[in-house]
C-alpha cells in the first residue's frame, strides 16, 4: 500500500460515471515535492479547470504518491463525461492551451520548463465498475399499492445524481408516469415550489430554516412535513457529512456529550421553538440560565494545567451546516458561545488574505499547538492534522459514546448526524397525494434505498428509522 496525497482535483455534479472514459497518467518528478506543487498549480491546475469548464472533463485529481522504497510518482486520473466527450475534447485542446498561454503568466512559465520537472510514465484508459449495493434484504421491497399515469413533479436539490436515479427507478414500477424534475433552485427553492404549486416533492440536502417554511405554512395553514430518505456520510464531501467533535491530541477528554456540547457552544436564552399543531411556536420549555454555560475546563472536571482555563470554540459554518447545528442543539435559537470563532472551506472564501484567515485549515493548525480549545469540524480536514483527536460522542453525560466511524454513521448510533430530506405537502389528518405517496413508498423502499447507497454519497436508512420515516405517509 502507497500513501497518495491529491494535490489538485475539480469535479462536475451530477454526473453518470457509468458511461464516463477515464484516463490514466504517470509521471515521475524530477524536483522536491514542494517545486512540483507550484508546477501542478501554475499548470496543469489551469488546464484541467479550462477542461472541465467545457463540461467535457467531469473530473480531475492529480496525486502524489510515495512508496516504501522512496519511490515517488504523480499520476492523473480525468474522467471525460463520454466517448463522445473525450473524441471532442482532443478536438478543443489545443484551443484550450492557446487561451492559457495568452491569460495566464503562470501556464506560459511551466510549460517553458515543464519537461525538466517531470518524465512521463505511462497511461492507459481504466473503467468504472459499480460496486453491488449493500445488502439491504431486512428493507420491505417495494410493492405499488397504486397505478400512477400522469405527471409527478420534482424540484430542489439532485442530491448528487440520486434524485434523477430515484425517478428512473420508479418509473420502471411505473412506466406511464411522467416524473420531471427541476434542480435550477436546488435546496434553496425547494419549498417554494410547493407553495407556488409547481412541484410535488422538494428534495432538500440542507435541513429547511424556519423562514423558508413560514410562506408554506401563511399559504396552507400547516408545515410541510419532513421524510428522511438518507443518512448523511461520514467524510466525503458533498455527502451531509456528520460532525466531528475534535480536541489537541494532548487534551485529557475523550468523550462528550451533546447536552455538553450544547452547553459549550450554546449560551443561555429565554426559549426555543417547538413544533405544535403544525405550526412553529415559541416556548420557554427551552429557556437556559447563564449558570448552565460550561465556558471553562474545570466544569468539564479538569484540574491542574487546565482548572479555570477558559474553552476557546470554533466551528465549520457554512449556511446548511449551521442551521442543522441551531436546530438540533440550540432549538432553533442563533444564540453562540460569544468566543465561537466561525470558519469556512478555504473555496468558500474570498481569494485574499481575508478569506485564506477565515478558511477552515486555519482553525485546526491553532488546535494542533492549543490544548485549551474545541472545535466542530469535519473528517476530511481534520484527517490531515496527526495533533488533533476526534473525540467519541455520547446522547448524554453517562450515556454510551461512540467514535465517528462509516459503520457508526450507517448504523446512527454516531450522534452527529445529519439525514437528506424530502419535504411533501401533507394536509395534517388528511391522505398524502396518492402519486407523492407512491413515490416515496418507492424511496423508503429496499429498491430505493439501494439507488441512494449506490451513488455513494449517503447511506441508506436502516429497517427501524426507514418504518418511521413511512409513517409519515399515512
Amino acid at each position: 500500500m502507497r500513501r497518495a496525497d491529491a494535490l489538485t482535483h475539480g469535479e462536475l455534479t451530477p454526473r453518470d460515471s457509468n458511461r464516463s472514459v477515464f484516463v490514466v497518467n504517470t509521471y515521475t518528478p524530477t524536483v522536491p515535492r514542494e517545486r512540483y506543487d507550484e508546477f501542478v498549480q501554475g499548470y496543469i491546475k489551469p488546464l484541467f479547470e479550462a477542461m472541465r469548464g467545457t463540461k467535457h472533463l467531469v473530473r480531475y485529481t492529480m496525486y502524489h504518491e510515495q512508496g516504501p522504497d522512496g519511490q515517488v510518482d504523480a499520476i492523473s486520473v480525468l474522467e471525460y463525461r463520454d466517448p463522445v466527450a473525450f473524441a471532442k475534447m482532443g478536438e478543443i485542446k489545443k484551443g484550450l492551451r492557446d487561451k492559457l498561454a495568452a491569460t495566464t503568466p503562470t501556464y506560459v512559465q511551466f510549460d517553458k520548463i515543464k519537461d525538466a520537472l517531470r518524465v512521463d510514465g505511462f497511461g492507459t484508459f481504466a473503467s468504472y465498475t459499480e460496486l453491488p449495493p449493500p445488502d439491504l434484504s431486512d428493507l420491505p421491497a417495494y410493492v405499488p399499492d397504486v397505478k400512477i399515469i400522469g405527471a409527478l413533479r420534482i424540484m430542489g436539490s439532485e442530491l448528487k445524481n440520486a434524485v434523477d436515479q430515484l425517478a428512473e427507478g420508479f418509473k420502471h414500477f411505473h412506466p406511464e408516469a411522467r416524473v420531471s424534475t427541476n434542480f435550477m433552485t436546488s435546496s434553496e427553492g425547494g419549498l417554494a415550489g410547493l407553495y407556488c404549486g409547481v412541484s410535488d416533492v422538494a428534495p432538500m440536502g440542507d435541513d429547511a430554516k424556519i423562514t423558508d417554511q413560514m410562506p408554506f405554512y401563511n399559504t396552507f395553514g400547516y408545515m410541510p412535513t419532513e421524510i428522511s430518505v438518507a443518512t448523511g456520510g461520514s467524510e466525503k464531501r458533498g455527502s451531509l457529512w456528520a460532525w466531528a467533535i475534535v480536541v489537541n491530541k494532548d487534551n485529557p477528554l475523550e468523550e462528550i456529550s451533546i447536552d455538553e456540547l450544547e452547553c459549550i457552544f450554546g449560551a443561555e436564552r429565554t426559549g426555543g421553538w417547538d413544533l405544535v399543531k403544525g405550526n412553529y411556536l415559541y416556548t420557554a420549555k427551552y429557556a437556559r440560565s447563564a449558570d448552565t454555560n460550561i465556558r471553562t475546563w474545570d466544569q468539564l472536571g479538569f484540574k491542574g494545567e487546565f482548572a479555570g482555563k477558559e474553552i476557546s470554540t470554533f466551528g465549520y459554518i457554512a449556511p446548511g451546516f449551521e442551521i442543522a447545528i441551531e436546530r438540533t442543539w440550540f432549538h432553533w435559537s442563533d444564540k453562540w458561545n460569544p468566543n465561537f470563532r466561525e470558519y469556512v472551506e478555504a473555496k468558500q472564501t474570498t481569494a485574499d488574505a481575508d478569506g485564506a484567515a477565515v478558511a477552515s485549515e486555519r482553525p485546526l493548525e491553532d488546535l494542533s499547538h492549543n490544548k485549551f480549545a474545541i472545535g466542530i469540524a469535519g473528517l476530511m480536514h481534520v484527517k490531515d492534522y496527526p495533533n488533533v483527536k476526534v473525540l467519541r460522542v455520547s446522547k448524554k453525560k453517562g450515556g454510551p459514546a461512540y467514535a465517528l466511524t462509516p459503520d457508526n454513521v450507517a448504523n446512527r448510533t454516531y450522534p452527529l448526524l445529519r439525514d437528506a430530506y424530502f419535504y411533501v405537502n401533507k394536509t395534517p389528518g388528511q391522505p398524502l397525494d396518492p402519486k407523492v405517496r407512491e413515490f416515496m413508498r418507492f424511496v423508503l423502499s429496499r429498491e430505493g434505498q439501494e439507488i441512494m447507497a449506490k451513488v455513494g454519497f449517503f447511506y441508506p436508512l436502516n429497517k427501524a428509522y426507514l418504518l418511521e420515516q413511512r409513517k409519515k405517509l399515512d
